[in-house]
């Protein structure tokens, strides 16, 4: 029994596996080095892709006077019961007051039941207006010969 322990005190401190120990050690702290640099690389790359999102092709712009469910559901913050809550105020606000857009600014669209100022801003860079449609009503002047 007294071997055993001697054995145990001396492998304790054998310089082999302090060094070992030194050594794992070292590579334990280089790896969750790199870990964390890796992860806030990222991170931050992360960060400037969700800021790429808002530079939008005019493509991609939905003009809510005229999108589908389809379309509008791509909005962030517009599910599918608020697409369609948009869809049937427009149709019943235009089966009233005719074919003149509903819509004429982006804050228009706090008239529909959830959908707040939060909402507002954050869509608000994913919509367009047409202005040729707000002119539709308007007589057109044309000269008389």
């Amino acid at each position: 029994m007294i071997e055993r322990e001697t054995n145990h005190v001396a492998r304790e401190h054998d310089p082999g596996q302090l060094a070992c120990r030194k050594a794992q050690s070292l590579a334990f702290v280089t790896g969750v080095g790199i870990c964390l640099v890796l992860s806030l690389y990222l991170a931050a790359g992360a960060f400037t892709d969700s800021a790429g999102l808002l530079n939008t092709h005019p493509s991609d712009l939905v003009n809510p006077n005229d999108a589908p469910v389809a379309s509008l559901v791509r909005l962030p913050g517009i599910g599918l019961a608020r697409a369609r809550a948009i869809v049937a105020y427009r149709d019943q606000l235009s089966a009233q007051a005719g074919p003149r857009p509903v819509f004429a600014a982006t804050d228009d669209l706090r008239q529909i039941k959830g959908i707040g100022p939060a909402i507002v801003n954050d869509i608000r860079p994913w919509l367009q207006f047409d202005s040729r449609s707000s002119d539709a009503n308007r007589p057109s002047h044309t000269s008389h010969d």
